[in-house]
């Protein structure tokens, strides 16, 4: 357990070992977690429910661990990034704040899809809100939960449900536009919080091309769960 004490345990204190362009990369151990609870999405949506409760169970205990890690260390590891970093303050890049801080839902399909549903930080896989918040509803099962709270949440939504992040931030001037937009994951939006790149000692995301791997957020997937 990390919150509330000076030093996490995942970053570390030596700059040098931090990663460079996310605030804090997933544990290795989550994309097998991902894969078994998208053969289960897969499985549900054949028809095969105990076959996804199956599968959905065998993750069970992994999950709930890397919702521990979203919660101790991912969601915060900007603010230990920033400790250890001690950056001068940002300057504020426009005298006028852009007076659109949210991202509307058109633009944010348009990000997500520019961005091929990957997080533009670390990478990782997300999922289209659409389509998770359909299977948690049609499954109805204790095994996948969205509550309130990120402890009611099951890990897999932690780690794929998509965020649009502002690269230089809202308060600091940096506009609800496209070119200063990017698809985010939870860990990364959060842990990022409302530093620039530069305090917390990543790239400018846009720096690089998106990763276009043929993944769509499971979009293609969203009809045959409506008709469930």
């Amino acid at each position: 357990m990390c919150r509330g004490k000076k030093v996490c345990s995942e970053l570390g204190t030596d700059p040098a070992k931090f990663d460079k362009e996310c605030p804090l990369r997933q544990p290795v151990w989550i994309e097998p977690c991902i894969n078994t609870f998208i053969e289960a999405l897969e499985s549900f949506i054949a028809g095969r429910r105990t076959d996804c409760l199956d599968l959905l169970q065998s993750i069970h205990d992994q999950e709930r661990a890397f919702t521990e890690w979203y919660i101790e260390h991912g969601q915060i590891s900007g603010n230990y990034r920033v400790r250890v970093l001690q950056p001068p303050p940002p300057q504020q890049i426009a005298e006028m704040l852009d007076p659109v801080r949210n991202v509307s839902k058109a633009l944010q399909n348009q990000i997500l899809q520019r961005d091929h549903y990957h997080c533009r930080y670390c990478g990782c896989r997300l999922i289209d809100r659409k389509v998770m918040q359909a299977f948690v509803d049609k499954l109805a099962s204790p095994l996948l939960t969205r509550g309130r709270k990120n402890v009611e949440k099951h890990g897999v939504i932690l780690a794929t449900w998509p965020y649009i992040d502002h690269v230089v931030p809202h308060s600091l001037g940096g506009r609800t536009e496209a070119d200063n937009l990017v698809s985010s994951c939870y860990s990364c939006n959060f842990g990022k919080d409302s530093y620039t790149c530069e305090e917390v000692g990543i790239a400018n995301p846009l720096s690089r091309a998106p990763i276009n791997d043929g993944w769509d957020g499971l979009l293609a997937r969203r009809q045959a769960l409506k008709r469930l």
